[in-house]
């Protein structure tokens, strides 16, 4: 995949009351973490799949207003994209311009400021900070998008006072841990995944995976996803373990762990944020020429990255449950070695602050583009597989 700059992702799910991925924030920087042009934005969209990027979700893109008059418009799905644009730049002609493609169904945000008033009309969704909130926001409650939220009792209070939607990066800040009891069917699942780790014998991986329905239905579906392309049908349990093979199996494994969690808060975006952060170490590590061992650790430290949000154990902890390596526990909490370097650089595209982890990129031999790249090669995986 090809592209004529330096390029990465920032992919935010932006979430309802409900803590359910409602939409995703999305921009393209360059390393500057600047956005990029119309013209470079358009070659990246004909280069990309939205549906793979996406799925069926909604996806506000950050935009400059050039793309007003830009052909990429007719390329660009209009039931799909909201367009992300700054009020500071809109003059009356474009004004105008956002007038005449909403009766062509194009949608538009914009981030709440004390120009509003003069767009307030366009806006199908605002961005408005949680310290930005005053009565004309709480007036348009239905279509605001909060951001800058930092924690779980400010969500929580701005859902009771009728916000619906909120950028959901906050989930993923450091937060203090409260451990609590991990629940059977989770234990269950590490437990698996430990005797699949340390001793990858099929037939008794078979008996423990027939003892639980969820579990068998779930293997059924993760070995006939769009991933993978077996030409004989799966017979059995153990026919699809043997087809699958350890690493497969693992990876299908800590898929199952957050959605045995799918009724803890923001269980679904955290299953898919760490699902593609561990698919774009992965895909880092081969492109760096990491081991396969180093590669398939790679992959478990960008899942078990935020497990600790979902079940409420500290990393080092979860490693001794998990019986993991200290390679792989340093990376996640201390970003130690290269598989904490690599985890770093992932992190800071989700912020998009990618530059802090230029030098990083530069020592590990690769380009902003590799990383854009894996990220949505990754993206289109967790689609493939968002089936466990």
């Amino acid at each position: 995949m090809a592209f004529s700059g330096e390029f990465y992702l920032t992919k935010v799910p932006i979430l309802d009351k409900h803590k359910k991925i409602f939409a995703y924030f999305l921009s393209i920087k360059d390393y500057e973490d600047k956005s990029v042009s119309v013209k470079e934005l358009a070659d990246i969209l004909v280069h990309t799949d939205l549906k793979k990027l996406s799925g069926s979700y909604p996806v506000f893109l950050k935009v400059e207003p050039e793309i007003l008059t830009h052909d990429i418009l007719d390329y660009i799905p209009a039931d799909q994209i909201i367009f992300i644009l700054d009020i500071s730049n809109l003059n009356n002609e474009l004004i105008t311009i956002i007038e005449e493609l909403k009766k062509d169904f194009f949608r538009f945000s914009f981030r709440y400021n004390a120009s509003f008033e003069k767009i307030k009309n366009l806006a199908d969704y605002i961005f408005a900070s949680i310290k930005d909130i005053n009565s004309q926001v709480y007036m348009l409650k239905d279509k605001t998008i909060i951001t800058d939220v930092y924690s779980m009792e400010e969500f929580n209070n701005l859902v009771n006072e009728g916000f619906k939607y909120f950028k959901g990066d906050f989930i993923f800040k450091p937060a203090t841990i409260v451990e609590k009891k991990i629940n059977p069917s989770k234990l269950a699942v590490m437990e698996l995944f430990t005797k699949v780790r340390e001793n990858f014998n099929p037939k008794e991986i078979e008996e423990l995976i027939k003892r639980n329905p969820d579990l068998s239905i779930s293997l059924l579906r993760y070995v006939n996803s769009a991933a993978f392309s077996f030409r004989s049908k799966i017979t059995s349990i153990r026919h699809a373990i043997s087809i699958l093979g350890q690493r497969n199996l693992l990876q299908w494994l800590l898929l199952f762990l957050y959605r045995a969690g799918e009724n803890e808060p923001f269980a679904e975006t955290l299953l898919e944020v760490s699902a593609e952060r561990g698919k774009t170490m992965e895909i880092l590590a081969q492109q760096i020429n990491l081991s396969d061992e180093e590669t398939e650790k790679a992959f478990l430290v960008g899942i078990l990255s935020l497990v600790d949000k979902l079940i409420g154990v500290p990393p080092e902890k979860l490693g001794k449950e998990l019986n993991l390596d200290e390679e792989i526990i340093n990376a996640i909490s201390k970003k130690e070695g290269v598989l904490g370097e690599l985890l770093f650089i992932v992190e800071k595209t989700e912020e998009g602050r990618i530059g802090e982890a230029s030098d990083i990129i530069e020592k590990l031999g690769l380009q902003l583009n590799d990383v854009m790249s894996a990220q949505l090669k990754a993206f289109a995986w967790f689609e493939e597989v968002n089936l466990v």
